[in-house]
């Protein structure tokens, strides 16, 4: 049961990249721009996490679901891999949005 979570998390990304790659929307459209994106918003996100760990807001919390293998203190392996996913999440989410809004279409 200690890879549940995990599993969760793996399983949802390549769920997002099917789509991803059916649709043409981040990753399979525009590779090094999604990658970079991706690298950036990880990155900020594991900062706010370790800023919010350092100040003891962030504690991590026992789960029989999560592996229990810490990066750093507090910081288990599944929240980086969470990050990553919410960051190309993101990515998709613009890639579908801007597909649907027509360039240069106000609308008031």
């Amino acid at each position: 049961m200690g890879l549940l979570y995990l599993g969760f998390v793996v399983v949802s990304t390549v769920c997002m990249g099917l789509v991803d790659h059916r649709w043409r929307l981040a990753l399979f459209d525009r590779p090094a721009r999604t990658l970079a994106v991706v690298a950036a918003g990880s990155l900020l996100f594991l900062v706010w996490d370790l800023v919010a760990i350092e100040s003891g807001m962030y504690v991590r919390g026992e789960s029989p679901a999560m592996t229990g293998i810490e990066l750093l203190p507090e910081l288990p392996v599944e929240e980086i891999l969470f990050i990553v996913f919410l960051s190309y999440l993101t990515c998709v989410l613009h890639g579908l949005f801007s597909s649907l809004m027509p360039r240069g279409e106000v609308t008031s």
